[in-house]
């Protein structure tokens, strides 16, 4: 005889709605705090007034959110002539993210190089940017790329792509590739390029030299009010050497100034590159305003070596620009203007 066993079915609970991505994603832009920088260690930066960020959040695997507050003014980014917010100015937020994000989530230790290896923008809503009576609120949406393997404790190599919004809604774009390497290797590699930079530059074309002014695409003299203008005129006796269509300038580096050279460096700042290439791109565009740069770094420029500055429109409307030292190209780029 068997007996049978009386089994109770309890009733199978539905399992609790996943949350969308999106919607975590959205509560954590809506948590980032404004109120404060970030330590200016973290950004590789001397003084607290060149810090723009100020909070960061993880938003998944690799993805990572991070508030930064855009002034007004200061003292070399200034409100482009149509009222949005200078170019360069979401140029360096996007290279501080990228510093700050290798350092608090990639466990790069501090005192650590940063080489750039490219670096782009390109706004699609200028109107989102428009200085207005207070500080911009930016959100950068980053997602982290990383090769595939282990990690080279002595060499950390990233692709930062961003999205950047303001108010909730998208108004650029930017990725920026680095190669982070230890004191050592950086020595290395600086003491190989010293080497392979020794090529005397042409006379009359010091990089300390004060030539006269040129004039600017708003016929005025340009740099003789504004520190900002790094661009000076080839000597008379270099402009028939150009091709046709082509402009050139000298790039001018000043290593006290408190801007281009907030902290000391022992090559020229690839900032400065990127601010000849604006100016330069202004300059041959009739002076409208950068929409978008795509620049790529190849060696580092020396600092008691001349700067050669070129640009050159296009067909499309573009501006191809490069900056060569002694033979060598330091940066090229693609820029459009408005």
């Amino acid at each position: 005889m068997s007996i049978g066993v009386l089994q109770t079915v309890l009733p199978v609970e539905a399992p609790a709605p996943v949350e969308p991505l999106e919607s975590l994603v959205r509560e954590a832009k809506e948590g980032l705090s404004f109120d404060r920088t970030i330590s200016r260690r973290f950004v590789h930066r001397a003084s607290v007034t060149e810090v723009f960020l100020t909070d960061a959040a993880v938003a998944g695997a690799d993805r990572f959110l991070v508030g930064a507050q855009l002034p007004r003014n200061h003292a070399l980014y200034r409100p482009e002539t149509t009222g949005q917010c200078d170019f360069m100015l979401l140029v360096e937020t996007v290279r501080q993210a990228g510093i700050f994000l290798s350092h608090r989530y990639h466990d790069v230790p501090l005192g650590h190089h940063f080489i750039f290896k490219a670096l782009s923008l390109r706004i699609s809503d200028p109107a989102a940017l428009r200085v207005g009576c207070g500080p911009l609120a930016v959100v950068l949406d980053v997602k982290v790329v990383t090769p595939a393997g282990g990690r080279n404790p002595r060499r950390f190599d990233a692709r930062f792509d961003m999205v950047i919004e303001v108010g909730g809604r998208e108004c650029a774009r930017a990725s920026a590739g680095v190669v982070v390497i230890d004191g050592v290797r950086y020595g290395r590699l600086r003491q190989r390029g010293r080497a392979a930079g020794t090529a005397a530059a042409p006379p009359g074309t010091s990089t300390y030299e004060t030539s006269p002014y040129g004039t600017s695409a708003h016929g005025t003299a340009a740099g003789a009010d504004d520190d900002r203008y790094v661009l000076r005129p080839v000597p008379a006796a270099e402009e028939w050497a150009r091709p046709a269509g082509v402009r050139e300038w000298r790039l001018h580096v000043d290593p006290a100034h408190p801007g281009y050279f907030e902290h000391p460096s022992d090559h020229v700042p690839g900032m400065l590159l990127l601010e000849a290439f604006r100016q330069a791109a202004r300059e041959t565009a009739g002076g409208a305003a950068l929409t978008t740069l795509d620049a790529d770094f190849a060696v580092f420029g020396e600092l008691a070596e001349a700067v050669a500055v070129e640009a050159a429109p296009t067909e499309d409307g573009r501006v191809r620009l490069s900056a060569t030292q002694g033979g060598r190209v330091l940066a090229t780029a693609v820029a459009r203007c408005a």
